[in-house]
């Protein structure tokens, strides 16, 4: 790695400052809760459509009708869940503003899940529904494995989608390598466009209604073409036009600093707050993509990001050199300074968490009187710390560094709503940020709801990985 002195870097400080922001992300006045009553109508109208076109009869006609309406009705289920899922991973701007890209992975990965479940379930009635007029087990399998036309596509686009499914769920997921994962994971596109000709052919639904057969096709198909190649358009802009490393500056011991900039950085928007998956256009490590924080407000200078050396990914990123191409998407996020409106701010953090404390500060008002609580195990582990009491200072705050081993601090929870409270006393009137560790975050989120703050004034990016 190229050294660069503190002292010529372009701290958002000096240099940065006489560049213009970057323009800001559109605000748009869609709420999670719209999206949930999308998903929830869609789901009712599909399920009124199998209703209308003798799923509801076939409940009442017999055993064996019943299964195949169950059959119908869980095939259905799948395939919207399948393109819910879709839809949640293009990363639709609007959207993504609305919820947060965490947010988005979040219901992603529970949508999977549940197009997995309803997958099996689907399977498992399929077969009882169909033994009747197949002669049979047997027979039964037989067709839909491959001499059933489309079904021998559709039983290999089901097992690709079951073994997503499962590799997928936690605790596989975290005994494979990232690369396997991410990989066995972009089948699924496949997956799901092999098993849907034989909804065409062989859904109760699609095949005996031709106007519910044409809207079903074109929904799927806009759906699917949105979210493979909006999201991919974002990946093929990111590389085709990169940023290049201007600067690199270590900032602690295993932690430093990258300014990402030149000419492409004007297609971005950002602000504060948010972070950037970050590709590192370098043999070996250009297909993966990690999440950082921006550390200071985005200019026409250049993105600040700060890295702190904790893994695979971002010690890979500490052999760039000053001039490497690095392409990135986004930024991404929803914490930006509109969420503390007229409150007063408190952040706590820790870690690399303080990044993106550095970059709000700088955008908050002077009279804003910040508290920004820190926790470490020695003062000199916290990246940007003179940087962060100078803004805090600059907008008549604070900075409290919590330092120690947890096992050795009186009261063992600093993050305990008494301890908070001892700490701030007008807690309960804060708007509040946590940014840190994922154990930080969670035990901070609990002790400041705990000690009288409202959900909505508790503001984190949830973990997704």
């Amino acid at each position: 790695m190229v050294p660069v002195n503190s002292e010529n870097f372009p701290l958002p400080v000096n240099k940065l400052d006489q560049r213009r922001p970057l323009v800001r992300p559109v605000v748009t006045n869609l709420k999670a809760n719209d999206l949930v009553v999308v998903i929830i109508a869609v789901f009712g109208l599909v399920t009124a459509a199998w209703a209308m076109t003798g799923g509801w009869s076939q409940i009442s006609g017999g055993w064996s009708n019943g299964w195949r309406a169950a059959a119908s009705l869980t095939g259905l289920y799948t395939s919207l869940c399948g393109m819910v899922g879709l839809m949640l991973s293009a990363r639709i701007k609007t959207i993504e503003r609305a919820i947060g890209l965490d947010h988005l992975f979040i219901w992603h990965r529970i949508a999977g899940d549940t197009m997995g479940l309803l997958l099996a379930v689907h399977i498992f009635t399929s077969i009882p529904a169909e033994m009747p007029v197949r002669g049979g087990f047997i027979n039964t399998v037989l067709d839909f494995t491959g001499r059933e036309p489309y079904m021998a596509l559709t039983a290999i686009g089901s097992a690709i989608v079951v073994v997503v499914v499962v590799l997928s769920l936690k605790d596989i997921r975290n005994k494979v390598s990232y690369e396997t994962w991410y990989f066995v994971h972009l089948t699924v596109y496949f997956g799901l466009a092999a098993s849907f000709s034989h909804q065409i052919t062989l859904g109760s639904m699609l095949s005996n209604d031709r106007y519910v057969r044409v809207v079903w096709v074109a929904t799927s198909a806009a759906i699917f073409s949105t979210a493979l190649f909006g999201r991919w358009w974002k990946v093929f802009g990111s590389v085709s036009r990169p940023l290049h490393i201007q600067a690199i500056n270590k900032e602690t011991d295993d932690t430093f600093s990258m300014l990402l900039g030149g000419r492409n950085i004007l297609r971005l928007r950002g602000d504060a707050g948010q972070f950037v998956m970050i590709r590192l256009l370098v043999a070996g490590q250009w297909w993966k993509t990690n999440p950082y924080s921006l550390s200071a407000v985005p200019t026409t200078a250049g993105l600040r990001v700060t890295i702190k050396d904790r893994g695979d990914a971002s010690s890979a990123t500490r052999l760039l050199r000053v001039g490497n191409r690095v392409a990135v998407e986004g930024p991404y996020g929803v914490t930006t300074p509109e969420i503390f409106d007229t409150g007063r701010p408190l952040f706590i953090a820790g870690g690399v968490g303080v990044t993106p404390v550095c970059a709000l500060l700088q955008r908050l008002p002077i009279n804003s009187r910040p508290t920004v609580l820190l926790r470490a195990r020695h003062e000199n582990e916290v990246a940007h710390l003179a940087e962060i009491r100078a803004l805090a200072n600059r907008c008549g705050g604070e900075v409290l560094v919590l330092t120690g081993r947890t096992a050795a601090l009186k009261g063992k929870d600093p993050f305990s709503a008494k301890s908070l409270l001892r700490t701030v006393p007008d807690l309960a009137s804060r708007v509040v940020l946590v940014c840190g560790p994922t154990s930080l975050m969670f035990a901070a989120r609990k002790g400041v709801h705990e000690a009288g703050v409202s959900k909505s004034d508790i503001h984190m990016e949830m973990p997704w990985w």
